[in-house]
């Protein structure tokens, strides 16, 4: 049987649990062929697996609250790391004197660009400057983060630590990283297995082997990062670089393994969201992805 799983962007090592069964041959010893697809938009994947041209898609837990997707079954999270926003220390500085910044973000506008706002008027809160939104400028400019902050921008929205981060780190960018969890919100910088409830009611057995293989991938990926970088580099067909050696090593104790579906895990972010006034679903539609 061929499968389909959109990614939530360009292939990248968060996707590991997904390729390690693929290159070592578990699914077609299942039965199975899974091919991944980079989507040309962020919630591409989402609005396919819905529309059941395909059977599964990944993207962050935070797509199951901006927007109401009914139809939409969230299968267990395979990889969680921080997240938050890379900003350029000099824009620090001037944010926290009451001066403009402007960031880059993959997906501007609605519930998006509001989080990003509350991160930062939570973070001037506790440097004790004061903050107005109206000093928060945020526009579409794709998921290049660190390119972006190379072209001008002030920062750069949605970054991971594992892959940003890391990439700042070693480039010795003069920047800094406010995760959700220094200002006290719920992360969500992860990425959540989703089919549909037609592809699930249909296939209940194939959608069980396909999230326990992508949780084995996440368990061998942790135990043996080497084997993961060979993985990625196979699968990849790009060759070893000091920057991505670190992305994986960093990447690996991330994994989440096994692979469970797990109303609970995201809950908690759900409520404090919604609390905020930032959630565009509510309790049923929210206990639906999980039903």
């Amino acid at each position: 049987m061929k499968l389909q799983l959109s990614l939530e962007w360009f292939l990248n090592p968060d996707h590991l649990p997904l390729i390690a069964g693929i290159e070592r041959g578990w699914y077609r010893d299942a039965g199975l062929e899974l091919e991944l697809l980079v989507p040309d938009d962020h919630y591409d994947g989402l609005a396919a697996t819905v529309a059941g041209e395909v059977a599964f898609a990944c993207n962050e837990p935070l797509h199951m609250i901006d927007a109401h997707r009914p139809g939409l079954k969230a299968l267990g999270c395979f990889f969680e790391t921080d997240g938050g926003i890379l900003l350029q220390r000099d824009a620090a500085d001037r944010l926290r004197n009451g001066g403009a910044v402007r960031l880059a973000s993959p997906v501007a506008g609605g519930v998006t660009d509001a989080i990003a706002v509350e991160i930062l008027s939570r973070w001037c809160t506790r440097q004790g400057a004061p903050f107005d939104p109206a000093q928060v400028r945020i526009e579409g400019a794709g998921f290049e983060h660190l390119a972006n902050l190379r072209a001008g921008f002030d920062g750069a929205w949605l970054c991971f630590a594992n892959f940003e981060g890391v990439e700042a780190r070693l480039e010795g960018m003069d920047t800094m990283f406010i995760t959700t969890h220094d200002v006290g919100l719920a992360n969500f910088s992860a990425l959540e297995l989703f089919t549909s409830t037609g592809f699930l009611d249909a296939n209940a057995g194939v959608v069980d082997t396909v999230v326990r293989l992508i949780g084995e991938g996440a368990a061998l990926c942790r135990a043996d990062p080497a084997e993961a970088a060979a993985l990625w580099y196979r699968y990849s067909r790009t060759a070893p670089t000091p920057l991505m050696d670190a992305i994986i090593a960093d990447t690996c104790p991330r994994l989440v393994a096994p692979l469970r579906r797990d109303a609970s895990r995201w809950h908690g972010m759900w409520a404090q969201f919604d609390r905020l006034g930032l959630s565009q679903v509510d309790g049923a539609g929210y206990a639906a992805l999980y039903s």
